[in-house]
C-alpha cells in the first residue's frame, strides 16, 4: 500500500506533519477530513524505510505492550481513535505503528476495531480477534485487550522456556562434536603417524583403540554428512507434507526428557488458549476451531480436531479427552470437575498454570542434569585420548632409561 508524507491544518490553524498508508489519494483526503484536518501538501514516500524492509513481523511482547497501553488509555476515558493516534505518534516499533496506522484509517472509514484488526491477520494473532469483537459488543474492550496482552505474554513465556530447553544441550553437543571431529581429522592422525615412525610396536590398549577409531573414521566419515543431510531433508520435507509433519512432531514427543518438555509446552498452549477464549464468552467448539488454526504442532492439532468432532457429536469434553493418549489422566478429572461445577475457564486456567510451571521446572532440572552427564562423557572421551597419547611416550621414556 502506498505511503504518504503530508502536512495538514486543523480548525485552529495549527499545522501537523505526519505520514500514513492509503490505498489512494481520495482515501487520504477522506481520512484527514474525518479527523477535522485540511491537506496542505503531500508527497508519496518511495521507500518505506529500513524497518519496513527489514522487519516483517511484530513480536508478541511488542504487541502485548501496545494492547496493554491502549487498554490503559481506554480505561482512563480516552476514545479509541485518540488512543490509537497517541500510541502511534509515540514512535517505537515501526511495523507496529504502520499496522495500527492502517487500522486507524479503517476506523475513520467506519469499520469496527475488530474488523480493522482482522485485515491485519498477518501481524495480529487470529485468536485475539474474537476477544476484541466481544469487547466491542459488551463495552469492555479495555478488559479484553488486557486479557489479550496477558495471553501474549504467557505464550511468549512458554516459547522462551521451550527454547531454553533446546539451546543448552544443542550448543554443548555441537561444541563436543566439533572438537571430536577436529581431533579425529587433524590431531590424532599426525600423532599416531609420529608413533609409527618411531618404530613402537607394543602399544597400550588405549593407543590401539585410538588407532582403530581413526581408521574407522577415515573409512566411514561420509556417513556423518549423509546422516546430517538426510535429517535436514526430512525436516524441510516434513514442513510441506502433513503426514511427515505429524510423524516429525510425534517423534519429538518420544525423545527422553526433551519430549516431556515439548509435550508439556503444547499442553500449556492448549489450556492457555481454551482458558482465554472460553473465559471471554466464546463457545468451546468455536474456541477449539480458532485454536486449531493457531497451533503448529500436528499432534496437538489432530487432538483438537478429534475433540471438536466428539463435542459436536454430543459428547462431553471430558469424554472426548479420555479417548486421547495426548492428555494425562488427571487432566480428565480436572475437566470433569469443571463440567460439573460449570466453571470450565477457571479449570483451564489452573491447568495452563500447572503446565507452564512444569515446563519451567523441567528446563531448570534438565540443565542441572545434563551438565554433569555431558562433562562426564567428555571427560571419559578425552581421558582415553590422553592415555592413548601419553602411554607410548611413557613407554619410550622408560626404554631410553
Amino acid at each position: 500500500m502506498p505511503r504518504y508524507l503530508y502536512t495538514a491544518m486543523d480548525s485552529y490553524g495549527q499545522q501537523h506533519e505526519a505520514e500514513g498508508e492509503f490505498s489512494s489519494l481520495p482515501e487520504m483526503f477522506k481520512a484527514l477530513e474525518n479527523k477535522g484536518l485540511s491537506l496542505i501538501k503531500y508527497r508519496r514516500k518511495l521507500f518505506s524505510g529500513k524497518a519496513t524492509l527489514m522487519s516483517g513481523s511484530i513480536s508478541r511482547i511488542d504487541l502485548a505492550e501496545f494492547f496493554r497501553n491502549l487498554a490503559l488509555l481506554l480505561r482512563g476515558g480516552v476514545p479509541l481513535r485518540d488512543g490509537l493516534e497517541d500510541l502511534i505518534a509515540g514512535g517505537g516499533h515501526s511495523t507496529l505503528s504502520q499496522v495500527f496506522g492502517r487500522v486507524q484509517n479503517r476506523l475513520e472509514e467506519g469499520m469496527l476495531f475488530s474488523e480493522g484488526l482482522e485485515q491485519e491477520s498477518k501481524y495480529i494473532p487470529r485468536i485475539i480477534l474474537p476477544l476484541v469483537a466481544i469487547g466491542e459488543e459488551t463495552g469492555q474492550l479495555d478488559q479484553t485487550l488486557t486479557d489479550a496482552a496477558t495471553h501474549l505474554e504467557r505464550i511468549q513465556e512458554i516459547i522462551s522456556s521451550t527454547r531454553r530447553a533446546l539451546i543448552y544441550p544443542s550448543f554443548v553437543l555441537t561444541a563436543m562434536f566439533g572438537a571430536f571431529i577436529f581431533w579425529m581429522v587433524y590431531v590424532l592422525p599426525q600423532l599416531l603417524e609420529l608413533f609409527a615412525s618411531m618404530g613402537l610396536t607394543e602399544l597400550p590398549l588405549a593407543t590401539r583403540i585410538l588407532i582403530a577409531s581413526v581408521h574407522y573414521f577415515d573409512v566411514f566419515w561420509p556417513v556423518i554428512p549423509i546422516c546430517f543431510g538426510s535429517f535436514l531433508f526430512f525436516y524441510f520435507l516434513s514442513r510441506k507434507n502433513e503426514r511427515l509433519h505429524f510423524l516429525w512432531d510425534s517423534g519429538l514427543n518420544y525423545i527422553p526428557v526433551l519430549g516431556n518438555i515439548l509435550r508439556s509446552s503444547q499442553l500449556a498452549f492448549f489450556f492457555e488458549y481454551t482458558s482465554l477464549l472460553t473465559g471471554g464468552g466464546i463457545h468451546i467448539v468455536r474456541s477449539l476451531e480458532l485454536m486449531k488454526e493457531s497451533v503448529g504442532n500436528r499432534v496437538l492439532k489432530k487432538s483438537i480436531r478429534l475433540i471438536t468432532r466428539d463435542i459436536v457429536a454430543g459428547e462431553s469434553m471430558s469424554t472426548a479427552i479420555a479417548q486421547l493418549k495426548f492428555f494425562e489422566p488427571f487432566v480428565l478429572r480436572m475437566v470433569r470437575v469443571g463440567e460439573q461445577t460449570g466453571n470450565m475457564p477457571e479449570q483451564f486456567k489452573i491447568l495452563a498454570e500447572y503446565y507452564m510451571g512444569r515446563v519451567n521446572k523441567m528446563v531448570e532440572a534438565m540443565s542441572k542434569t545434563l551438565e554433569p552427564f555431558i562433562i562426564g562423557v567428555a571427560g571419559l572421551v578425552f581421558m582415553v585420548i590422553a592415555m592413548g597419547l601419553l602411554g607410548p611416550v611413557y613407554n619410550l621414556v622408560s626404554a631410553i632409561q
